[in-house]
């Protein structure tokens, strides 16, 4: 058994959990109490567990863990910077170019591949969404950074380490330099499920 750090999908809260074995990288559903989560597996710890939890299942990512709840289909509620509008965006394009929003972070986003980007800070989940919604650039923290460079990295796929077993037989866990590319929109976004060929300047460093 190790304990595992669990970041819950949405609100980024920590938790730590114990299981005989959770890929690193992956999404699971996890239960507190009376209520069920989605996070990402973030690393092994040391650190104690939080009381009263269970894994109930493992997923690719946190979309497809909130998207299996039995409603059918995942939707996002965004308000619009600078208004009181609500937008519901059902969330396939936004998971396939983004992954998961974070509640309280704003987003650009477009509506169709040639609309024109505005800003929006996500709510949480919705019950509907309408389609053809696309992730744009961000994520900002607040509506007034929207539209410049991305404060924080975009990212793709799921995160790779290395682990090693050391000489006292534990296992320690390498994160390592991943390669970008640049997305539709010029973007550079990190691969996170690649390995940067000699580290951080690339094979011929």
């Amino acid at each position: 058994m190790a304990n595992y750090i669990i970041n819950q999908c949405l609100t980024n809260d920590e938790f730590i959990i114990s299981a005989v074995t959770l890929s690193v990288g992956a999404s699971i559903r996890f239960g507190v109490g009376e209520n069920l989560f989605c996070g990402t597996i973030e690393a092994v710890t040391e650190e104690p567990i939080t009381p009263f939890y269970y894994v109930d299942a493992e997923y690719d990512d946190c979309c497809e863990c909130l998207a299996d709840d039995g409603r059918g289909t995942l939707n996002f509620n965004f308000i619009i910077c600078g208004t009181e509008d609500e937008i519901n965006i059902e969330a396939t394009n936004f998971c396939v170019d983004f992954e998961l929003p974070t509640t309280g972070l704003t987003y650009e986003i477009q509506f169709g591949l040639l609309g024109t980007p505005f800003c929006a800070t996500f709510q949480g989940l919705s019950e509907f969404g309408e389609t053809n919604y696309y992730y744009s650039s961000g994520p900002f923290s607040l509506c007034e950074n929207c539209g410049e460079e991305p404060e924080l990295p975009i990212s793709a796929g799921t995160e790779v380490f290395i682990c090693y077993e050391n000489c006292s037989g534990g296992t320690v866990t390498i994160s390592v330099e991943h390669p970008t590319w640049t997305n539709q929109y010029g973007q550079d976004v990190v691969l996170l499920d690649a390995i940067q060929l000699g580290g951080h300047n690339g094979y011929y460093n």
